[in-house]
């Protein structure tokens, strides 16, 4: 780090400093660089991090360019100097920093909006912490059931926390438990007082899976098809050819056997690889299997503390490790001399960006592939509609194919049961049907297991007056609150308000207000009570509370403790335990109901991917999938393994109705504290997006979006569809303008 402090005065307009001018982009949702000084002698490179003078404060951004010049227009005495240089060398590649102005470009951001995605927090700070704060309940400290009940009364944010942390049944970074219950730090200070919770310093570890742990797999035996897939991917790497493919591979088909014969390709030519896979696949076994191939292996994804992700960024940047694993923001590691991209299971929505950049790691991965000559490699069992289409009749993605299980194992049977039909417990929610309970208890008779999939957490999603079907919705949000029983509360799940079980109706004062359907913590209840034998493990985001608890729940079903695995998506991929002979999806329609063009291909993709789970081994396997639309196009192809059959039909809705692949589609969230300021910047939108000429550009809304209040804010939406897609670059000068502006969010649908 080289201090700018104490640079000459600038003297004049007429007389420019010796020096040159640095372009910035900073972290801010204004598309423009920002133009600083730097004296001769001090080297600035584009890629390089510098802290700048902004406004009253200081910030650190990218240096994107170097010019002789001030800006034009710009007296040389306003450009304010560099405080100070932090990087001898470039952070940032030439590569990087154009892969980050096409994200910015394409996904209606900054610059630096998309630099500071390709940063861990520890850089973009400019500075790295090696500790890490840690929250510990101390169980004997605290009172009676009676005593937290009337901490409850007076202090409910202090009650949740202990609750919270009770749940955790361990230590619990403080990071995650504000992000998990959206308390602030104030009431465990209180609790801290009472001396009832401890907070611990923990020394960060720079490999938080144990670097190379020096065994080496003994490859198997390729099949033919695999054989045929990996020559054509190494010929690619031979060739530098950069056209991406897309592996299509039925589930247990052998696809990471193909990735790892060309990652150990790619090493060989002296060259790295990344490895994408979707967040929650994203385990220590998951490691240890390319470690075992590979040697050491850097790890990259959002459970790393900020200073394990610094750690492993620096080591990928020195070129001390090549392989790189990781969920989405492992993209932009810094490999040198890159050859291989993997975008595991690519048709996952994990791979899209909810915050600013919202980009869609699947396709940057292809972008920077291009860019570094390198190699993308896309793989699914069932592949997103749009890369699939690209395979079939754009040819811009080679379709290479893997249709059958590795050593000719069978895909599993599957039987679909439609509920309207099946008739529940006296006095209990129908849960498990006749046809699934006998499948259960036949496996864990033989010593097999099971897997339970139902992508609902807590006990019931409403509840509603059964006078006048009022349903029950959170107060600040216009969603229902989903009542979780381990709290005795009503939980809304996009602001966390918490409220007691509601008794009366507030519309008409009646008292029959009851729960409605069924969560995970409901379906866990329904299977201890009907299959004694059964030892059951939740997984969903009220168990996992833990950076530790997801390994430590497979590794307990790996060795026999549960013998059912009940969970929401994650165990619906990743998971291969040859012992599941019985896959049950509790509840088909959930992601059917979605208000989204995506909603059949979705609930295709779960059920399929779930059913991949059963029936890996010779014992053979059964699924049993649970709907009340046992017709629907989505859940008839999932239950025959039928992706074509199913990409037929539903890419024809789409080409009808005007959805991507066939068009290119933004929408516009606009937010504002009332409905009538929210309606005025939406209308004013839609006016300044109308008055452009744009042919083939139509202009929808705006109108209400599904969830029209979130934390007392409303809400209105824009919807654009441009066919064909290139349509859409008319109107980008005026979307860029709106990203930019309070309370609008653009975003590529």
């Amino acid at each position: 780090m080289r201090a700018m402090n104490g640079v000459p005065a600038q003297q004049s307009l007429f007389a420019p400093p010796e020096g040159q001018y640095v372009r910035v982009a900073l972290d801010t949702p204004v598309r423009r660089e920002f133009s600083y000084w730097a004296p001769l002698g001090v080297k600035v490179e584009p890629g390089a991090r510098v802290r700048v003078p902004f406004g009253p404060r200081e910030r650190v951004g990218v240096a994107v360019g170097i010019d002789p010049h001030p800006p034009v227009g710009v007296a040389p005495d306003r450009v304010r100097p560099i405080t100070a240089v932090l990087d001898e060398q470039p952070l940032l590649t030439p590569a990087l920093l154009r892969l980050a102005r096409t994200i910015a470009d394409e996904n209606f951001c900054s610059w630096g909006n998309a630099l500071a995605a390709m940063l861990p927090a520890t850089l973009r700070r400019g500075r790295a912490r090696r500790t890490v704060a840690l929250v510990e309940l101390l169980e004997d400290k605290l009172p009676d059931a009676e005593g937290i009940e009337e901490l409850g009364k007076r202090y409910a944010k202090q009650e949740k926390a202990v609750a919270y942390l009770r749940r955790a049944g361990g230590p619990v970074e403080l990071r995650e438990f504000m992000s998990r219950t959206g308390l602030s730090k104030s009431p465990l200070d209180s609790l801290a007082k009472r001396g009832w919770l401890r907070f611990v310093q923990r020394e960060e570890s720079s490999l938080p899976f144990g670097g190379d742990s020096g065994a080496r797999d003994q490859p198997p035996e390729l099949t033919t098809q695999q054989i045929a897939c990996v020559k054509q991917i190494n010929a690619a790497l031979d060739t530098r050819q950069a056209d991406p493919f897309l592996l299509f591979g039925v589930t247990g088909s052998g696809k990471t056997e193909v990735y790892l014969h060309a990652l150990e390709h790619c090493l060989a030519q002296g060259r790295g690889g990344i490895v994408l896979v979707p967040e929650i696949s994203l385990t220590p076994q998951t490691v240890s299997r390319f470690q075992a191939r590979c040697g050491e292996v850097a790890v990259l994804h959002s459970g790393l503390t900020d200073a394990e992700r610094h750690d492993q960024w620096k080591a990928i940047r020195s070129g001390r490790v090549r392989v790189v694993v990781g969920a989405r923001s492992a993209l932009f590691a810094p490999v040198q001399n890159l050859g291989l991209i993997i975008v595991d299971e690519e048709h996952e929505s994990s791979f899209k960006q909810e915050s600013v950049p919202r980009y869609h790691a699947r396709d940057v991965a292809i972008e920077r592939a291009r860019l570094e000559g390198a190699v993308a490699v896309l793989g699914s069992a069932t592949p997103s509609l749009e890369i699939w289409q690209a395979t079939q009749v754009e040819k811009s993605i080679r379709l290479l194919e893997l249709p059958d299980r590795v050593a000719g194992g069978k895909l599993p049977q599957v039987e679909v049961v439609d509920l309207r039909s099946q008739r529940p417990e006296k006095g209990h929610w129908l849960i498990l049907s006749s046809s699934l309970r006998t499948a259960l208890d036949r496996a864990i008779e033989r010593g097999e297991k099971a897997i339970l999939f139902l992508n609902r957490r807590g006990y019931a999603p409403a509840w509603q007056c059964r006078d006048c079907g009022t349903v029950v919705h959170c107060p600040t949000c216009d969603i229902p609150i989903t009542f979780h029983k381990w709290r005795k509360r009503a939980l809304c799940h996009l602001c966390l308000h918490e409220q007691p079980e509601p008794k009366v109706c507030a519309p008409c004062s009646s008292t029959r207000v009851q729960m409605v359907g069924v969560g995970t913590e409901r379906a866990e209840e329904a299977v201890v009570r009907q299959l004694p034998n059964a030892k059951i493990a939740r997984m969903d985001r009220d168990t996992m509370l833990r950076r530790e608890s997801y390994e430590e729940v497979l590794r307990d079903f790996a060795e026999g403790k549960f013998n059912v695995l009940l969970g929401t998506q994650m165990v619906a991929k990743g998971l291969d335990f040859p012992d599941v002979t019985v896959v049950g999806v509790l509840n088909a329609d959930t992601a059917l109901h979605q208000p989204d063009f995506r909603a059949a291909e979705r609930c295709f993709n779960l059920v399929s991917q779930v059913a991949g789970r059963a029936g890996r081994s010779d014992r053979g396997g059964k699924v049993v999938v649970q709907t009340f639309l046992p017709e629907h196009p989505a859940i008839r192809h999932a239950a025959k393994h039928d992706f074509r059959s199913f990409a037929r039909g539903e890419l024809a809705e789409r080409r009808e109705f005007g959805y991507p692949p066939f068009t290119a589609a933004v929408r516009i969230v606009f937010e504002a504290a009332d409905a009538s300021q929210v309606e005025r910047m939406a209308q004013s939108a839609a006016q300044e997006l109308r008055a452009v000429h744009a042919p083939g550009c139509s202009i929808l809304g705006p109108a209400p979006p599904p969830v029209e209040k979130v934390r007392n804010r409303m809400r209105r939406q824009l919807l654009i569809k441009a066919q064909p897609p290139q349509a859409l670059q008319a109107l980008r000068p005026v979307l860029q303008e709106l990203c930019q502006k309070q309370g609008i969010v653009v975003d590529r649908w």
